[in-house]
Parts: structure tokens; C-alpha cells; sequence
């Protein structure tokens, strides 16, 4: 018997993105020594790094750019937590994150994080946006999801959080009697 209904659906897809929260939300408790732990980047190789200091910089204000207020949970840390575990997918944001800055560097003789005025990162948003769109849409995906995810961000869009450490009840079930 096939045990696909809504409530299943809605059930797994509810304990899924709670655990995703949760899971993503963790290493924030460690922030203070997340910090410095990220300062040179990220090593996945003798000798090769990631994410510079440079680069970090770009990040924080590509992150602000696409979503004004992420600085202040500090989005930069909870991105490099994330791409600590990806080789792949953080070489694939450092290098659209490196040609940005090229971009910038190239039109306005600075780097991203220098620009000044709104109509200068447009520019440069708009480029990547248009002739890098699969590293846009990701990064975008990406900083939104951490954002929204934030227990600080709840708080001011007036969520409580989850319902419960595990999700909501299924009342299918019977319940269970406490010894």
C-alpha cells in the first residue's frame, strides 16, 4: 500500500526544511571563533585556498547588495561554513565571485566591495546577471536561503520558528502514552 498523500508530502517536506535550518544554523552558535577560523580561506589542498580575504570582502557586499541587513548576521561566515564541505561548488563561487571583481575592477578601477554608489554595482550586477546568470542565480538562491534561515531574521518578521524540535505532529498516529 502506497503511503503517499498530502499530509505525508507535507510532513516530509516540513521535517526537511526544519532540519535544514537547524542543521544550517548550528555552526552559528560558534560565530566568534568561526571568525577567524575563515581569515586566510578555506584549504582544501596544500597550498590552494579559496575564498580570501578579498574575496570574503566581495561576498559580504554582493550578499548586501542582493539582500540589505545580511551583514549583520554575518552572512560571510555562514557561507563559507556551507562551501567548507563542497570543494566543487566553493571553487564554482569563488571563481564567479573573482570574475565580478574582475568586472568591477575592469569598468571602475576598484574592486566590488570599494564600489560607492548603488548605480556602479548595478552595473556590475547587471553584467554578472546577464553573462554569468547560473553563478547569479545561485548565489542569490543561496544568500536568501541563509538569510530567511537565520533564528535573527525570524524574530523580525515576527516567526517563532519551527513548531517543535521535530516538526509538526502527525495526527494519524495514535499518541504515544508516557511512562
Amino acid at each position: 500500500m502506497s503511503n503517499n498523500s498530502r499530509r505525508n508530502f507535507l510532513k516530509t517536506l516540513t521535517l526537511g526544511v526544519a532540519g535544514t535550518t537547524l542543521a544550517g544554523s548550528l555552526p552559528l552558535s560558534l560565530l566568534a571563533q568561526t571568525n577567524d577560523k575563515y581569515k586566510d580561506g578555506i584549504e582544501f589542498q596544500k597550498g590552494f585556498k579559496l575564498f580570501d580575504e578579498h574575496t570574503q570582502k566581495n561576498v559580504t557586499a554582493l550578499a548586501e547588495t542582493i539582500v540589505p541587513g545580511s551583514g549583520k548576521i554575518d552572512i560571510t561566515t555562514i557561507f563559507l561554513n556551507y562551501m567548507s564541505k563542497n570543494e566543487g561548488e566553493a571553487a564554482f563561487y569563488d571563481a564567479g565571485i573573482w570574475n565580478m571583481d574582475a568586472i568591477a575592477t575592469n569598468k571602475f578601477f576598484k574592486p566590488f566591495y570599494e564600489l560607492t554608489t548603488d548605480e556602479e554595482k548595478k552595473q556590475v550586477i547587471d553584467h554578472i546577471r546577464t553573462r554569468n546568470k547560473l553563478f547569479y542565480t545561485k548565489f542569490r538562491t543561496l544568500i536568501v536561503k541563509f538569510y530567511y534561515s537565520h533564528p535573527q531574521v525570524w524574530k523580525k518578521l515576527a516567526y517563532d520558528g519551527p513548531p517543535q524540535p521535530r516538526g509538526f505532529m502527525d495526527y494519524t498516529q495514535k499518541p504515544k502514552a508516557k511512562v
